[in-house]
């Protein structure tokens, strides 16, 4: 027992990593080889992947299947993009594939994927198909002087536009093959033929194939070779939406060994092929019951009598083989046995040969062999576990004063008063988030062709109603609703909904302008705020300013979602209606002069449910509303004077109780690390 090794682990992903380091410790002898025996393929893989991280070489005789290499990969990805019609996720995969090459080196067209991937593919997805993609690059040049000038997608560069239709076409013809064929069925030889011909124009670079170099790229093609051999391919009819499971099935048959492993040290073998071998090391892994030795079952059809009057081998037969091939690897100079205690959460039992091994053993020299093992399964606990651990303390960045902004939207102000980190990332650092791929049109799109509709129907008729307010304002929606008719699902629940919200706003309108004499829509405005040598700008853009018959202004806001509270607005968390009515008084509106009093500021909720709409004015208990505007002005001067003058740092959820959902910047800040151990006090404004 003196060369004997026993390694416990308390799960199959502790065991792994404590072979791999077994076989990484072999490597620091000069000429020294080591060896993982065992039939569990699963511990193998893991194995391999745990010595990737050393980058040591690995020869495993177990192989690989086709549908696991890279070449098999990519040709999955081929079929499932074109069967798919191009459905984004799978389309970037595939585009991002090392093996991609259109006639050009490997990564070559890394800037018109970024590029394709940014204007088109994140956010909802394009038409079916290559058509689609080039449809939607095509649309998005069109329009896109439309975008907001912060939208992630104003940054793609002309010329890396230029490259992405390019390389859309190329795309497009390459994929022909495979996509004219159509949803209907075919014969598997039809399917497979014009898949081998898709591959070979997306991996072709000049006369060579990167799909078909190396051993699985011969794998790939001898794939093909069967199918088109096969009599039964012939008069094999399918689906097309089929053939990618029927392939990824035909991928999944026999492994192959890679021939271009050199002369490795460091090797896996199965039970049969560790016979033949000899290495300075063996470790014997995945000793569990129904691992090794496997388990043995019955037969449902023949009986013990019916298989020895067959001459065939009983099951038990497997297991004599099995406990040959252990004690056989007990014959190597140095011998290390590996087990987890646990395999996918649940108990296992140790083999019957470890434990009669260690009855044979003895006690003491089979704890010696345990202590000895106790090493290797605290490296591999330790490996990934850091000394001390220190959470991250709540970001506080202070950039120089010329990098401060000095101009902010009202909008902003509440990131500003609510997460100034918020106000960094976006201004300072200048990150946008972008949109996930392949998502359908969200909350945020039917705000926007909400707002866009009433705005403009607001705009047109501000002299005076039409005869028919709600078929004018359906008309306009009809515009606005444009983008969504290739989203049938969010078109008939939205649209439904704007017809109730038109016709509730045609006798909402008649009352309002009962009691009005001018109406201003989508009117911007500004106020600057003086702060010693330099100012800042406070900038606005209102939905709806309406001057009333006694001269008095009302300041609405447009709400297709939850409008914040009265206790919100008042208390100043939600400041955009206030700082709004701050930049009317003081002239910052076109046509509007200062001094101007305003007697309403509220929200209008627009659902389409029932009701479909519902005016919410804002109900001041202590003031008037020309009083918490001026309050609201005051105290964003003194804000801006710490931040812009005094060089306050911009930390993150000042205010954590008013955070409705998780931030599209809380990632960079951490804010889940320094949370969860106290961050510090909040800041009082």
């Amino acid at each position: 027992m003196l060369g004997v090794t026993v390694i416990e682990t308390a799960n199959a992903e502790g065991e792994a990593l404590a072979i791999a380091i077994c076989l990484r410790e072999t490597v620091e002898t000069p000429g020294k080889t080591a060896a993982l025996m065992t039939p569990d393929r699963v511990l193998a893989c893991r194995v391999v992947a745990a010595l990737e991280r050393w980058k040591v070489e690995v020869d495993d005789s177990g192989g690989d299947a086709l549908a696991d290499t890279k070449a098999g990969t990519f040709a999955r990805l081929v079929a499932e993009a074109a069967v798919g019609g191009l459905e984004p996720a799978t389309l970037l995969a595939l585009l991002k594939h090392p093996l991609l090459r259109l006639d050009a080196e490997a990564f070559a067209h890394a800037r018109a994927i970024a590029a394709l991937e940014r204007a088109v593919l994140r956010g909802p997805r394009p038409h079916r198909g290559s058509s689609g993609l080039i449809h939607a690059l095509a649309t998005f040049r069109q329009t896109r002087h439309e975008l907001h000038p912060r939208d992630p997608r104003n940054f793609v560069l002309p010329a890396d536009l230029d490259a992405a239709e390019h390389l859309a076409e190329r795309f497009a013809q390459a994929l022909a093959p495979l996509e004219s064929l159509g949803h209907g069925s075919q014969s598997l030889f039809a399917l497979a033929q014009a898949h081998a011909k898709t591959i070979e124009k997306l991996a072709g670079s000049g006369k060579a194939v990167a799909a078909y170099a190396g051993t699985d790229g011969r794998q790939l093609q001898r794939a093909f070779e069967i199918i088109a051999e096969s009599p039964s391919s012939q008069t094999l009819e399918l689906s097309a939406g089929d053939y990618p499971e029927v392939f990824r099935q035909l991928a999944s048959g026999r492994a192959e060994r890679s021939a271009e492993t050199g002369s490795p040290r460091v090797r896996i073998f199965g039970l049969l092929e560790a016979r033949l071998q000899n290495v300075d090391r063996l470790v014997l892994g995945g000793l569990n019951e129904g691992i090794w030795p496997p388990d043995t079952r019955s037969d449902p059809w023949l009986s013990r009598p019916m298989r020895l009057e067959l001459g065939l081998n009983l099951p038990e037969l497997r297991v004599g083989l099995s406990a040959h091939d252990f004690a056989q690897g007990l014959g190597a100079p140095e011998v290390i046995l590996s087990r987890a205690a646990k395999q996918a959460g649940a108990p296992t039992v140790r083999s019957r040969f470890v434990q009669r091994l260690a009855a044979v053993a003895g006690e003491d020299r089979w704890k010696a062999a345990l202590a000895r093992g106790t090493r290797y399964a605290d490296y591999a606990r330790a490996l990934d576990h850091p000394a001390a651990v220190s959470p991250a303390p709540r970001p506080q960045p202070v950039p120089p004063p010329e990098a401060r902004p000095s101009q902010l939207s009202v909008t902003d102000i509440e990131n500003w008063l609510r997460d100034p980190y918020t106000i960094y990332a976006k201004h300072v650092l200048r990150l946008f988030p972008l949109d996930i791929i392949d998502t359908p049109p969200g909350t945020a799109d039917r705000g926007t062709f909400i707002h866009e509709a009433i705005g403009e129907f607001t705009k047109t008729f501000a002299d005076a109603l039409p005869t028919d307010v709600a078929r004018e304002l359906k008309a306009l929606g009809e515009k606005h609703f444009a983008p969504l008719k290739d989203y049938e699902e969010a078109r008939a629940f939205w649209w439904t909904r704007f017809v109730r919200i038109a016709e509730w706003i045609a006798g909402w309108e008649r009352e309002r302008r009962a009691d009005m004499s001018k109406i201003f829509a989508e009117i911007s405005g500004k106020h600057p705020i003086p702060l010693g040598k330099t100012e800042f700008v406070l900038t606005a853009r209102a939905d709806r300013i309406e001057q009333r018959s006694d001269g008095s202004f009302a300041i609405l806001d447009y709400k297709t979602g939850q409008p914040p509270t009265d206790a919100q607005v008042r208390s100043g968390l939600a400041p955009q209606l206030t700082l709004e009515a701050a930049v009317l008084r003081n002239g910052g509106f076109a046509g509007i002069p200062a001094g101007a009093s305003v007697s309403e500021i509220g929200y209008v909720q627009l659902k389409g449910g029932d009701p479909p709409g519902e005016p919410k004015s804002i109900k001041i208990s202590d003031g008037t509303p020309d009083s918490i505007a001026d309050s609201a002005l005051r105290k964003l001067t003194v804000i801006a004077q710490k931040f812009i003058v005094e060089g306050e740092p911009y930390r993150s959820l000042v205010h954590p109780m008013w955070k409705k959902q998780y931030g599209d910047y809380d990632h960079l800040a951490r804010v889940k690390e320094w949370a969860a151990s106290g961050g510090e006090s909040e800041a009082e404004w």
